[in-house]
């Protein structure tokens, strides 16, 4: 049975700060991903210093979101799973929760030390460069890579599981988070 989010008991909402950093978030990070992948395209342009830029500097706001998004999850109220969810299901949720954590830390963190130059955040204020060693930028570069690559699959499944709640089993896992 669908709910409307109006009338959803408060305890099987999540708090303000858990919706809206998630969704400051996910918005920030897949906007990222794509200008990233994107960015491969501008090489040359003039748009590519401009983009670089702000994708760099939307990617290191969102690290300190991240955190205390990470955090905050300790002591927030919790959020009960469907009554009628079963104890592996429940522990796959949570396991599959705290491993897209990681990976998500890992690309944002190989992407800071990736970086072979400084660069201004926002156009405001120069951050330096973190590492200046060349191969090991390169390292980190190709776990950034590889951590996006993670990032996007495992968002496709997250997607793919709350409209499978949502739609199939008619669970309304989406209000919990809106």
């Amino acid at each position: 049975m669908t709910t409307s989010i109006d009338t959803l008991p408060r305890h099987e909402r999540y708090d303000t700060l858990t919706r809206r950093a998630h969704w400051i978030a996910a918005v920030i990070i897949i906007y990222t991903m794509i200008a990233g992948y994107s960015l491969h395209l501008m090489v040359g342009t003039v748009y590519f210093a401009f983009f670089s830029v702000l994708n760099m500097s939307l990617g290191t706001l969102v690290i300190p979101l991240m955190i205390v998004r990470y955090i905050w999850a300790f002591f927030r109220p919790s959020v009960p799973y469907p009554t009628d969810l079963s104890r592996p299901k429940k522990n796959m949720a949570h396991l599959a929760h705290e491993m897209f954590y990681l990976i998500i830390f890992v690309m944002l963190i190989s992407g800071v030390l990736m970086l072979t130059h400084g660069f201004p955040l926002f156009w405001l204020i120069d951050i330096p460069q973190p590492i200046i060693n060349p191969a090991v930028n390169a390292f980190f570069f190709k776990i950034h890579r590889v951590a996006c690559i993670a990032v996007s699959v495992t968002l496709v499944l997250h997607i793919a599981a709350v409209v499978k709640h949502q739609l199939i089993d008619k669970r309304d896992i989406l209000s919990r988070m809106l």
